[in-house]
């Protein structure tokens, strides 16, 4: 591609992305989100992790 043609297609690709209105484009998608807290501790234990309820429950450690 020539170098005009790549200017056309980047000012195309920013039109669309400020044109969108409800900003899905740049959104996070809901697979990245937590979710509630039962698919957090599903989650937790299934890897090996300790339940979500234990993690909120420890103590810090001293400083």
């Amino acid at each position: 591609m020539n170098d005009e043609s790549d200017k056309i297609i980047v000012a195309a690709i920013a039109a669309i992305l400020l044109i969108d209105s409800d900003e899905s484009v740049i959104k996070i998608s809901p697979g990245r989100e937590r979710g509630t807290a039962w698919s957090q501790d599903h989650t937790r234990i299934s890897i090996g992790k300790t339940s979500l309820s234990k993690k909120r429950n420890q103590r810090s450690t001293l400083r």
